[in-house]
């Protein structure tokens, strides 16, 4: 299934659920159907209620041979909440950046509270798989590397989440095996302005959502509704450069496309 959070244009003011299926949304309420409504006449939202972190695990930062690893090798850093935005957003260009560009996640979201799991269970938690399209000031994250700092204010821009949650078993057909979780080969690309910049695919990651949510679990707990992700799902991310009033575009197979809108 694919599940959306959505409200329609012609009425804004309710937050609506639903899901996806055959280029209309069926809306739900109480797990029972309540209408249909044409694609079109739709405003997609975030996802997800209610997100209290977001748990990034960028590939560059992992040990080399980590399928060797213990679980507490594995590294992580922390996103803020706040900076998701829905598809098809507006964003100000923070002008504060020489450099920014976007990088591209594979994102689980936490279907319930979990604490310390086994790498066995990992994959029972995700509620849905979805993508995560971080704007990324470059120049200040390579800044924080050479200072040996944590990543801050370079990923606290913007991150278009969505468009909708695919749960796991939409899947099955993209899985190349499950040793250490379930490992998706889903083909990725970006575009600005509708020309390719950059593409790559999932099955090249070195970990997998379920060992991430392992990972990320082993510290504070993780909630419901919590973010964990993994990428980037490109090549040379930070070889893509963004100017105000350009148009991003994300699409991952299975998954779906998500926008976002440079301001000048």
């Amino acid at each position: 299934m694919k599940l959306i959070r959505f409200e329609l244009k012609a009425d804004p003011s309710k937050i609506r659920s639903g899901i996806v299926q055959a280029g209309k949304v069926y809306e739900t309420e109480g797990g029972q159907g309540v209408g249909v409504h044409e694609a079109a006449l739709v405003r997609p939202l975030i996802p997800v209620a209610k997100t209290t972190s977001v748990r990034i695990f960028h590939r560059e930062f992992q040990p080399d041979a980590i399928q060797q690893m213990e679980m507490e090798d594995f590294h992580y850093f922390v996103g803020n909440p706040g900076s998701l935005i829905g598809p098809s957003q507006i964003v100000p260009y923070p002008y504060w950046t020489d450099h920014l560009t976007v990088v591209p996640y594979l994102a689980a979201v936490v279907l319930g509270d979990a604490w310390k799991v086994d790498i066995q269970y990992a994959d029972e938690l995700i509620l849905g798989v979805t993508i995560m399209a971080v704007l990324v000031a470059h120049d200040t994250f390579q800044q924080d590397r050479k200072l040996g700092r944590g990543m801050g204010r370079s990923y606290d821009v913007a991150a278009a989440f969505g468009p909708v949650l695919t749960t796991p078993e939409e899947l099955d057909g993209s899985v190349t095996n499950d040793e250490m979780g379930r490992r998706y080969e889903l083909e990725s690309v970006v575009r600005i302005n509708g020309v390719e910049k950059t593409r790559g695919n999932s099955v090249d990651l070195p970990l997998t959502l379920a060992q991430a949510i392992q990972s990320g679990s082993q510290g504070a707990p993780l909630r419901e509704g919590d973010i964990v992700a993994i990428g980037p799902l490109v090549d040379e991310p930070e070889l893509v450069r963004i100017d105000p009033e350009d148009e991003i575009q994300v699409a991952v197979e299975s998954l779906g496309a998500i926008s976002i809108k440079m301001d000048a």
